[in-house]
């Protein structure tokens, strides 16, 4: 890496810490500023790792954007934004397993795929399966999210690359605790935990696909 990548890696770091004070004192205009400046900085670390120069890394930087839309989208109030923000990640989701298929792979780990399926099923059995049925206009597309989601999570342990598998499932818990705090009840530190493991989620994504 030059330098430049070293210094896009500290300015990521400052403002995923600035972004984490932000949510943990409930600092609204800092976190507007934060939460999108971090994806900025991660999709210019991104283009600087050359992803533009492969199809996967293509796809990627599309899911970057993507997923800095639906940043964008989820920091307004109301449903509408929510809606907009679910499609945003939805879409940046295909992105990411688009990548996901065709960055170079090694052996499937199949320890992480059958852990992965298994908890993606119970949720959808247990809990949002029963949502869509009282109400199929809610319960719908987060059962098509959380389907794609998986199967985002899953694939990255097909892979074969540690990195990229973790980042993915990192990403399923984060939405797995949003969901939780939306539709169940507000865990302690929710929004934290759903911050840190985002922000990981997607570094490792980013860092696992461009180093293989």
């Amino acid at each position: 890496m030059n330098l430049y990548a070293w210094v896009l890696l500290a300015a990521l770091a400052v403002t995923a810490a600035v972004d984490w004070f932000a949510v943990a004192r409930s600092r609204r205009e800092i976190e507007v500023l934060a939460k999108p400046a971090f994806m900025v900085i991660l999709i210019a670390l991104a283009w600087l790792l050359h992803a533009d120069t492969v199809t996967y890394g293509q796809q990627l930087l599309l899911g970057l954007v993507l997923c800095l839309v639906g940043d964008v989208l989820l920091l307004g109030d109301g449903p509408a934004s929510f809606l907009g923000g679910l499609i945003a990640f939805l879409l940046g989701h295909v992105a990411y397993i688009a990548a996901f298929r065709r960055v170079p792979s090694a052996d499937p780990m199949w320890g992480g795929i059958i852990l992965v399926t298994v908890v993606v099923l119970v949720l959808l059995w247990f809990r949002l399966l029963p949502k869509m049925v009282r109400d199929w206009r809610d319960g719908a597309p987060l059962v098509l999210y959380a389907v794609i989601i998986g199967l985002m999570a899953v694939l990255g342990w097909a892979t074969g690359h540690l990195v990229v598998a973790i980042g993915g499932t990192l990403f399923l818990v984060s939405d797995a605790v949003l969901a939780y705090n939306r539709f169940e009840r507000q865990l302690v530190h929710g929004r934290l935990i759903i911050m840190v493991t985002y922000h990981l989620a997607q570094f490792l994504i980013v860092w696992g696909l461009l180093r293989v």
